[in-house]
């Protein structure tokens, strides 16, 4: 069997074979970048709206990876929302 190049061989440690070959498919000859944060600000907005009960902002920029003040700016644009952390 070959051995893949180095950052293939790092996704085939995380990821299986059929995934890696999916990867090299379709991104092969590119280079992509990946954001520091997982989820668009757009659908942190969304899922606070959802909870229309008590946000904790400490909690939801651990679980987002955007800043407390980030998780602020977001909620002041939101209306009356009960939050934890002020």
């Amino acid at each position: 069997m070959y051995k893949y190049n180095k950052v293939y061989q790092e996704l085939a440690d995380i990821l299986n074979d059929k995934d890696v070959e999916k990867i090299y498919k379709n991104f092969r000859g590119m280079q992509v970048n990946f954001p520091m944060r997982l989820y668009s600000r757009e659908s942190v907005k969304k899922e606070i709206a959802k909870q229309k009960g008590e946000v904790d902002i400490k909690d939801l920029a651990v679980q987002t990876g955007y800043s407390a003040y980030t998780i602020r700016r977001i909620i002041s644009q939101l209306p009356l929302t009960k939050v934890r952390g002020l």
